[in-house]
């Protein structure tokens, strides 16, 4: 007589397991950590040149000129603060993207307030050596401004593809699971109809 459903013991039933966080590749790191220390670098150098035209061009400087100098040295300040902090935590790529985020919105805000008041800027020195090097420094803060948020772009692009990578790899591992764990239903209960019948 074959074996009722009830004798022939449980069958697993087909439950999806939620898909296992990946973690990013150590070459991403790397660059990563490269990219961090170049951004790094490049603000503490921009400090220390601002800090030179603070203290040494100040008075040639335009009224509407000195604040925004002063909050371009703050915002660099504390990108080389923020940077060493996401380098020390694990990473996190939704913690990496806010703060970049945030790091990107303050660097071309100031950059693009700069270059927008440039125009208005006036030297307080007559003099025309002194008004050469005060055109000479709006040009240089100018340009130099924009390099930090060109270097936080091309590392939010590779974040942005990095997590693209990553979201198609725990799909597909979790498409692979579930197809593993129906094979492995489908062959527990055809061998347990089979140890059935033979009964």
């Amino acid at each position: 007589m074959p074996a009722t459903s009830s004798s022939l013991g449980t069958v697993p039933s087909d439950r999806r397991s939620p898909p296992q966080a990946i973690p990013p590749p150590s070459r991403f790191l790397r660059i990563r950590t490269v990219s961090f220390s170049v951004i790094i670098s490049l603000c503490f150098l921009w400090i220390i040149l601002l800090c030179l035209i603070i203290f040494s061009k100040w008075d040639l400087l335009d009224r509407t000129e000195r604040p925004l100098v002063v909050i371009m040295l703050l915002i660099d300040t504390i990108t080389v603060i923020v940077l060493p902090i996401l380098l020390i935590q694990p990473f996190r790529a939704w913690l990496d993207a806010a703060r970049f985020l945030f790091l990107f919105a303050a660097h071309c805000g100031i950059a693009g307030g700069f270059a927008s008041k440039t125009p208005s800027f006036q030297c307080s020195s007559s003099v025309p050596d002194e008004v050469a090097i005060c055109n000479l420094i709006i040009l240089f803060i100018n340009v130099c401004s924009w390099f930090v948020p060109i270097l936080v772009v091309g590392y939010a692009c590779g974040l942005a593809f990095l997590m693209y990578r990553l979201s198609k790899s725990v799909e597909a591992s979790a498409v692979d699971d579930v197809e593993k764990q129906k094979s492995s239903v489908h062959n527990s209960f055809h061998s347990q109809v089979s140890y059935g019948y033979a009964i």
